[in-house]
């Protein structure tokens, strides 16, 4: 993962570390992650983390933008896209 900061605000590419199914169930994983049970806790913290804070998150395996908010609804995460005015 790499923070950026800037003006007050933040920005956190989380690279391969969340995918769209991660949203609903933080502890799946797939066949790519080398420690399985770490990927999800670290995915579990830094989803509670960002919605918590309100931060952007850019991820490689979300449907474009790709940069969007992280909610919570109910006992799930859910995926909330920025407006992408182009």
């Amino acid at each position: 993962m790499v923070r950026l900061a800037s003006g007050g605000e933040r920005l956190t590419f989380a690279g391969d570390a969340v995918f769209a199914v991660g949203f609903e169930h933080p502890d799946w994983y797939n066949g790519f992650e080398h420690d399985p049970e770490e990927a999800a806790r670290v995915r579990v913290r830094l989803l509670q983390e960002l919605a918590a804070n309100g931060e952007l998150l850019v991820a490689t395996h979300l449907p474009f933008p790709c940069v969007g908010h992280v909610a919570v609804t109910g006992d799930r995460f859910r995926w909330v896209p920025v407006f992408w005015d182009y």
